[in-house]
């Protein structure tokens, strides 16, 4: 999770194992440990990296996750098709604070010191 937030380009994926299209359940290889937990949104990503489907993750275990999709979308999900967990705008953003600091702790949980002003 961490990792996710510092490193932006880090994102883990998971393939398509299994396909229900008529319930719109697509269940993926990825697991709890890969960040794929309940409520978590995954999208789904052609070859060429465009977005095909996004959904909740509706169950996880040790070896899997399974994915909720709108029903048409998901007759257009392949099998081996890439699902990742999409990085969140705001964690994009380094955001500027005007307190000063002279350490991280003075910065939050995830702020960081620069030359005495928080980011």
């Amino acid at each position: 999770m961490m990792a996710g937030i510092f490193f932006k380009g880090i994102a883990i994926a998971a393939q398509v194992t299994r396909i229900n299209a008529d319930k719109g359940l697509i269940i993926i290889d990825g697991n709890k440990d890969d960040g794929f937990i309940m409520g978590a949104k995954v999208c789904f990503y052609s070859a060429s990296g465009e977005i095909i489907a996004c959904g909740r993750v509706k169950q996880t275990s040790e070896s899997y996750a399974t994915i909720k999709v709108n029903n048409r979308k998901s007759k257009q999900i392949t099998y081996g098709m890439e699902a990742k967990i999409p990085v969140e705008k705001s964690s994009e953003k380094v955001t500027k604070e005007d307190k000063g600091c002279s350490d991280d702790s003075e910065c939050g949980d995830f702020g960081v010191c620069i030359y005495g002003k928080c980011y």
